[in-house]
């Protein structure tokens, strides 16, 4: 019997198997994550589909050289997860060095079983001095 239901532990192991097939560009681990309707959304605001993903890592334009994830949050809606990832990464996209610390948004689901990834968007993240938040509560 399938499980209806999300829990934290589900989510966290579907971020550490995503994040080591990602660093590895283990298309055949990153195809089963992702769903076949995935909507990406790049730190440009570009929309990139599953298939494009995939593409990416077997031509390896993105290679990362040095990372690691800190899952900051996880939002459970019965068969539906929200997780809020920081990553802080090194290395080359296209050949062009890249460094720095990206926060995910992603939208997992329950389907046929397994967690998919349905959604995600990536920003670059900067940590300033005042955040969002305390800018808001002390008005």
């Amino acid at each position: 019997m399938a499980k209806p239901q999300i829990t934290r532990e589900d989510v966290v192991e579907a971020e550490d198997r995503l994040f080591s097939a990602q660093l590895i560009s283990d298309v055949e681990i990153l195809d089963q994550l992702l769903d076949d309707d995935l909507v990406a959304v790049a730190p440009t605001g570009e929309i990139l589909t599953k298939e494009m993903d995939l593409n990416s890592h077997r031509a390896k334009t993105m290679v990362i050289e040095d990372a690691s994830t800190e899952i900051n949050d996880i939002k459970i809606m019965g068969d539906t997860a929200l997780s809020i990832v920081t990553m802080t990464a090194k290395g080359k996209v296209m050949g062009t060095p890249l460094a720095g610390k990206f926060r995910y948004f992603r939208v997992w689901k329950r389907l046929d079983g397994s967690l998919k990834l349905l959604e995600q968007v990536l920003c670059s993240y900067h940590k300033i001095n005042t955040t969002y938040r305390s800018a808001i509560d002390s008005r």
